[in-house]
């Protein structure tokens, strides 16, 4: 269950990153529940491991990406609809459709 509670507060870290709303390394640890020494685990599993364009900015006093990474956590059903599947694919929708074409 430990890992579980490590992934949700990854998932939280990267939403406060992007928005740019971490507060400093104090705020940000008290705010996940991590001690200041786990939050720099954190923050150095996410870029050494993970590759992940992490920066603190002294002017906003906040973690950012030096640009967007796409990040994801969780399940997803697959992003197009199913019959947006079928076409893309020529699945069977697309063969019934050829039966209905009159031939020239």
């Amino acid at each position: 269950m430990k890992r579980l509670v490590d992934l949700e507060k990854l998932d939280r870290l990267d939403k406060l990153i992007r928005r740019k709303a971490t507060g400093c390394p104090d705020e940000l640890a008290k705010r996940l529940g991590l001690s200041r020494s786990a939050l720099f685990e954190f923050i150095s599993f996410l870029r050494n491991t993970m590759n992940a364009p992490i920066n603190y900015n002294d002017y906003i006093l906040s973690y950012e990406y030096t640009y967007t990474p796409g990040f994801y956590l969780g399940f997803e059903r697959d992003r197009l609809k199913e019959s947006e599947m079928v076409n893309a694919s020529g699945g069977e929708e697309d063969k019934e459709q050829e039966k209905n074409i009159p031939k020239v």
